[in-house]
């Protein structure tokens, strides 16, 4: 199932637009994350305030997130300082392929969208393909274009489907261990993030994120040991 997360919009018209669009298109579930709701955004969403009214406020993004099976963030912007966070990015299309379980969908700022640790937090990222004269979308066109494209597929029910939060068990552990080695701190939040999408796509399993934490709780376990046999002779 879809999940529409709008993450701090400034523009209380662009919140009703969105809650439009959400019905529109047939899907029901809208989270507010510090966004800006008055009496503009109800008649923005004309004949779907009851999307508005029952949408829920979300107080604290990050703990949210940790229950969906998958978080997909949108973004116009392919480049920048950080543009490693932005790797790889999809077309709607493609994150149709993708989407399975509960899937949030995070629409960010009008002036400068997501911030680098939301996008860092995603399992996913899709861009609309735009004309490079002009590649930023409003983030209600930006919601309208890609939840008709969505849509067009039911996301398959899983049952046993990892959740985020246990991702980022995993992930920690992860960190654990290039610590433990002297892996460079200077790369490591490039190479967990890398490690965070590819997780995110592979739509792992309860079963199978418990073998890997076997894995590299066994590994931590044995580096740990030698390095204390190492230290204590």
């Amino acid at each position: 199932m879809i999940h529409v997360v709008l993450v701090e919009l400034k523009i209380p018209e662009n919140v009703g637009f969105i809650a439009r669009v959400v019905k529109n298109f047939g899907f029901e579930r809208l989270y507010l994350y510090n966004c800006r709701v008055t009496e503009e955004s109800f008649k923005t969403a004309a004949n779907a305030k009851d999307v508005l009214e029952n949408a829920l406020t979300v107080e604290d993004l990050f703990p949210f997130l940790s229950r969906f099976n998958m978080i997909v963030g949108t973004t116009g912007i392919s480049g920048g300082d950080y543009r490693f966070f932005r790797k790889p990015l999809l077309t709607p299309e493609e994150l149709l392929e993708y989407l399975e379980g509960e899937v949030a969908i995070l629409f960010g700022r009008e002036d400068f969208g997501l911030l680098n640790e939301e996008i860092e937090r995603c399992h996913l990222l899709v861009k609309i393909p735009t004309s490079d004269a002009y590649p930023v979308m409003n983030v209600s066109h930006a919601a309208a274009v890609l939840l008709y494209i969505l849509s067009k597929k039911e996301v398959p029910t899983t049952e046993n489907l990892a959740k985020a939060e246990e991702i980022e068990i995993l992930i920690n552990k992860v960190s654990e261990l290039l610590d433990l080695v002297g892996f460079p701190k200077q790369r490591e939040r490039r190479e967990l993030v890398t490690l965070r999408r590819v997780l995110g796509r592979a739509r792992l399993r309860d079963y199978e994120l418990q073998t890997l934490f076997g894995i590299f709780g066994k590994t931590l376990s044995a580096i740990e040991r030698m390095k204390k046999n190492i230290n204590n002779p």
